[in-house]
């Protein structure tokens, strides 16, 4: 399957390849590819969200997602920020991360 994101593409993002969510990460939609000054176009991804661009250097991996994987992985940033698993783990792994979410929320009932 072709996860290479187009214009309004919901979008998971990573600043690094790795995908390490100790950087900087998010779900949002795909823009467009970075433009440099000098009318370069780069291989950084411009991502947008509610308040405008994530990050002003854009991100070097981006790949479509659907809105129930976002909407799984934001519910979850606590959990993944404090695991060992990149994001591309989770993003494919989103069945297990739901299942750790479940068990959190029951144990709070």
């Amino acid at each position: 399957m072709n996860r290479e994101p187009k214009p309004g593409d919901y979008v998971l993002a990573t600043k690094y390849r790795d995908g390490d969510p100790g950087d900087q990460w998010c779900v949002g939609y795909f823009s467009h590819m970075l433009v440099t000054n000098s009318g370069k176009v780069t291989d950084r991804y411009m991502v947008t969200g509610e308040n405008g661009m994530f990050r002003a250097n854009g991100f070097r991996r981006c790949e479509r997602i659907s809105a129930d994987v976002g909407n799984a992985l934001v519910r979850a940033i606590p959990l993944i920020e404090q695991s060992r698993h990149s994001l591309w783990y989770w993003r494919r792994n989103v069945k297990v991360l739901k299942a750790e979410l479940d068990k959190q929320q029951e144990a709070t009932q």
